[in-house]
């Protein structure tokens, strides 16, 4: 094994355009269940923008700090920072015994953890499986991040699974997006009516994955929209936030919005731990008073390391039930190019970086 490997990082909240490439001493397993992955592909997120400006820094550090403790380990600097979620590769080196040298897995790290544009990467097995034989690095890591999370705001908090196949009605807001477009198809794989929204561009593949298309740009668009009210499910991948609870006259009774875009990390970043997080149960709660008469619900989403839904998503790949939607690929060695082409340009679907 070699000595060295490289690492693309950040030194501080100064945004994409601050990223460097370094070298650094090839990292050792430290504990058990635990792998090192030799990084095949990985892919970029919004949230490695949002991160790498200092988004979630006050909740992100104070989870390091307590990782840390447990661990009887010191407080470090979350610096230098590698950026990435996903990650597809080979297993270098293990202390688990399901998985030896040579298994092809994929995975996504969870936010405190360091991140994967780099060359190597230690993970926790419980943030991978093993991929799929008939499925190419660079697809497989496009799905862990933004395939989890739409399972965690479907399943998790929407209850996607507790109701019978078929008789389920789900809107996706932001249906192109990396998150939405799986969404979508993971609903639809448990035979729900899907409706999804999305900007003129993305027509073509919302339709091909089966769902009916909306189109929010058009003139007809809210009057379309409430023709089809009666929904069990509307998830926002859109960015309602806040504004989530307009949404609910869209539902049937015992309806949930579910928004990605909680103001959690937001308020604690702005007020602190303990006033941000006492003011974002209120806004909850607020949201939630609107609606409680006609026995709806807001509900918000995040991104929640999932082994079992992982496997469930590897199985759909391997079997052409899940496809990501890639916009643009780069090597390694470009990869300040192309953090800055992610920061000053509208990518349509996955960026993905392959070693």
């Amino acid at each position: 094994m070699k000595r060295f490997y490289k690492r693309c990082i950040i030194q501080g909240y100064k945004g994409l355009d601050s990223a460097q490439m370094i070298e650094d001493k090839v990292p050792m397993l430290r504990s058990s269940g635990q792998v090192l992955v030799k990084v095949h592909s990985t892919s970029m997120n919004p949230l490695d923008k949002r991160m790498a400006d200092g988004y979630g820094q006050e909740v992100l550090n104070s989870v390091r700090k307590l990782e840390a403790e447990c661990l009887s380990e010191p407080k470090k600097s979350e610096f230098p920072l590698v950026l990435g979620r996903d990650f597809s590769g080979v297993v270098i080196d293990t202390t688990d015994n399901k998985y030896k040298v040579g298994d092809e897995v994929f995975g996504a790290s969870f936010p405190t953890k360091m991140g994967s544009h780099q060359e190597l990467v230690v993970v926790d097995t419980n943030s991978l499986v093993h991929k799929p034989k008939n499925i190419h690095h660079s697809d497989a890591s496009c799905v862990p991040y933004a395939g989890l999370t739409a399972w965690a705001a479907l399943v998790t908090t929407g209850g996607l699974l507790s109701s019978p196949k078929g008789s389920c009605r789900v809107l996706v807001l932001g249906a192109g997006g990396g998150v939405g477009y799986l969404a979508t198809q993971l609903a639809l794989h448990h035979q729900a009516e899907v409706i999804g929204v999305a900007g003129p561009e993305y027509e073509e593949h919302v339709k091909a994955t089966g769902a009916q298309y909306l189109n929010y740009k058009q003139d007809n668009y809210a009057r379309d929209l409430i023709s089809l009210s009666g929904f069990d499910i509307v998830l926002d991948c859109a960015g309602f936030g806040s504004k989530s609870a307009d949404l609910a006259p869209l539902l049937r009774t015992r309806g949930c919005v579910v928004t990605l875009d909680s103001p959690l990390l937001k308020l604690t970043d702005a007020q602190g731990l303990m006033a941000g997080g006492v003011n974002t149960m209120l806004e909850l709660l607020e949201s939630n008073l609107k609606t409680v008469g006609n026995g709806q619900t807001i509900r918000w989403a995040y991104f929640a390391p999932n082994k079992q839904a992982l496997q469930k998503m590897s199985d759909l790949l391997a079997g052409g039930e899940l496809k990501p939607l890639i916009s643009k690929s780069y090597p390694f060695s470009d990869i300040l190019t192309a953090y800055k082409d992610f920061q000053h340009e509208k990518q349509k679907g996955k960026v993905v970086i392959n070693m």
